[in-house]
């Protein structure tokens, strides 16, 4: 029963790290006694992308046994630089959204081959920051793939008994040719957009909108080329739903990694993998390249990255599979933009449909 409470508190952790980093590792935390731990997720890349360089800062709160949640506050008004290994300083300002630091398009100047250390200084003095992160390139996508199979998942049910849950859908894998030389690390993440259409009633043709997902990937999938060294793989890294039979378009993301950051998305995947029973080895110590300037015996959550990035996308056309499993699927009443169904919702026909 403490296992099981432990990887419950520690997941629960994991999970604002993932969260926070997602566009995105391993601990044992001591949560019980009340003391906040300060949380750093975030990463600069070697493209010049507000979306991609930026770092967010929260608190996190003692774990809520009752609620089986972990409360976190945006740490606001810091002061955030990322410096390289050559005495260059980027500094990040927060906004528009609370404990959120970008990097401004005028100020991006990061480069592969070069190592970038994040500094942190609260208002009241505290500073934070990580250990140098060399920024090593990344090999191009060779290609997408897609492969629509039958999924089994173990979960649990409302008794909280193991059981197996079946369900169809699209996994999507990224095409690599990994370099000649060893020690090549990568991580993975995607974005799904898709479309949808409504039945307007007094009009003929049905009105067809686009609904941004985000972030598809509900696992941190990262991957080292010690068994594939110079060969050509191919990672899965998200599974597209078979719900709606209409056209999807995934964009897959590739980032590279230095060994350290590697070892700490791999614990991170782990401990998300796991299902919880009494027969998993008890949470693993996952620590992060973050450290407190002030007080060494602090203990601070997350990891900075410096990355190259590359990417690239593919249509499902999701109808030529149809129909899938389930209820048949019905064309919601409507005008699209304002049903409501879906997040980030347009009418404006997005690249590749």
């Amino acid at each position: 029963m403490q296992i099981t409470l432990q990887k419950y508190r520690l997941l629960a952790i994991l999970l604002v790290v993932a969260c926070l980093q997602a566009c995105v590792d391993p601990l044992e935390l001591q949560i019980d006694t009340g003391q906040k731990s300060l949380v750093v997720s975030g990463m600069v890349t070697d493209q010049n992308d507000s979306t991609l360089n930026k770092v967010t800062l929260t608190w996190t709160s003692p774990f809520d046994s009752e609620k089986q949640q972990v409360v976190v506050e945006r740490v606001r008004n810091a002061t955030v630089t990322v410096q390289d290994n050559l005495g260059n300083s980027m500094p990040l300002y927060e906004g528009p959204a609370y404990g959120v630091y970008t990097l401004s398009r005028e100020d991006f100047r990061v480069e592969q081959g070069r190592s970038y250390t994040l500094h942190i200084r609260l208002p009241d003095g505290r500073e934070y920051a990580s250990r140098p992160e060399l920024l090593r390139p990344v090999p191009a996508l060779q290609g997408i793939g897609y492969e629509f199979k039958e999924f089994i998942d173990v979960v649990r049910n409302s008794a909280g008994m193991l059981i197996e849950r079946r369900s169809v859908g699209f996994e999507v894998k990224a095409k690599v040719q990994d370099p000649s030389e060893r020690g090549n690390y990568y991580r993975w993440d995607t974005e799904g957009v898709f479309e949808f259409y409504t039945n307007t009633g007094d009009k003929p043709d049905p009105s067809v909108c686009w609904a941004n997902m985000g972030s598809i990937s509900t696992k941190v999938v990262a991957s080292d080329d010690r068994l594939v060294n110079g060969r050509y793989f191919e990672q899965p890294v998200a599974v597209v739903p078979a719900d709606i039979p209409t056209k999807y378009r995934i964009k897959i993301r590739q980032f590279s990694l230095t060994g350290e950051a590697y070892e700490f998305w791999r614990l991170f995947n782990q401990q998300q993998s796991s299902v919880g029973s009494i027969f998993d080895p008890p949470p693993a110590r996952i620590n992060g390249n973050m450290y407190s300037v002030n007080n060494p015996d602090e203990r601070v959550v997350g990891y900075f990255t410096a990355s190259a990035m590359v990417e690239d996308f593919i249509v499902i056309p999701r109808m030529f599979y149809a129909p899938f499993p389930g209820l048949p699927y019905e064309m919601p009443i409507g005008d699209c933009r304002f049903t409501f169904l879906y997040p980030n919702v347009t009418d404006e026909r997005p690249i590749g449909f």
